[in-house]
């Protein structure tokens, strides 16, 4: 026979426990002030894919282009690695091709829908995807940095004013590399 929490006598170990839990919870808890939570810098609005293709900028207020690469992809915005430095906020036209190499080989699902005698039937086959096409945004540096390693400017360039049909392009060109990384992983787990 054990004695309980309180000098009560209890059979059972697991009823002296219960009676402990139920003071214990009971109790007045103390107040705690609530927290902000805060974004850090890990923490984006979207998905970067660690792609590295070649843009064309030309600066707003500047004739001529120039050359660069652009590399962390996300659906708002990306890297631009250089030779030129800009001041934050400066805006910049950028003419680019998504990579289609990079997703040679790629097939997505597509549904069909087919009319048959029957009526309406959907089937699911593999394709690949669209070729992407040239496309051209603009956008507004937003942080820079000196990349040691290559010896040139990085600009993280946030897109601005993006036309909705470019915007899902680049998401598409995402999906569809997230895809590629997924099953890479998957073929070497296998090995």
């Amino acid at each position: 026979m054990c004695v309980a929490y309180g000098g009560r006598a209890i059979s059972s170990w697991k009823s002296a426990c219960s009676v402990f839990w139920k003071k214990w919870l009971g109790r007045p808890k103390p107040h705690k002030p609530l927290v902000r939570a805060t974004i850090t810098e890990r923490q984006r609005q979207s998905y970067r894919a660690s792609v590295e293709f070649p843009v064309v900028y030309e600066v707003e207020g500047r004739t001529g282009s120039r050359a660069a690469v652009a590399n962390d992809l996300s659906a708002g915005g990306l890297r631009l690695v250089g030779d030129e430095d800009f001041p934050n906020d400066t805006v910049v036209a950028l003419h680019f091709t998504l990579p289609n190499a990079l997703i040679a080989g790629i097939t997505v699902e597509k549904e069909l829908i087919e009319m048959t005698p029957r009526g309406k039937t959907t089937r699911k086959i593999m394709v690949p995807p669209e070729p992407f096409r040239p496309m051209s945004v603009h956008g507004k540096t937003v942080i820079a940095f000196l990349n040691v390693r290559r010896r040139k400017f990085a600009h993280g360039v946030q897109f601005v004013g993006i036309d909705e049909k470019t915007q899902e392009e680049i998401q598409r060109f995402i999906h569809v590399w997230q895809i590629r990384q997924l099953r890479e992983r998957a073929h070497n787990r296998e090995f």
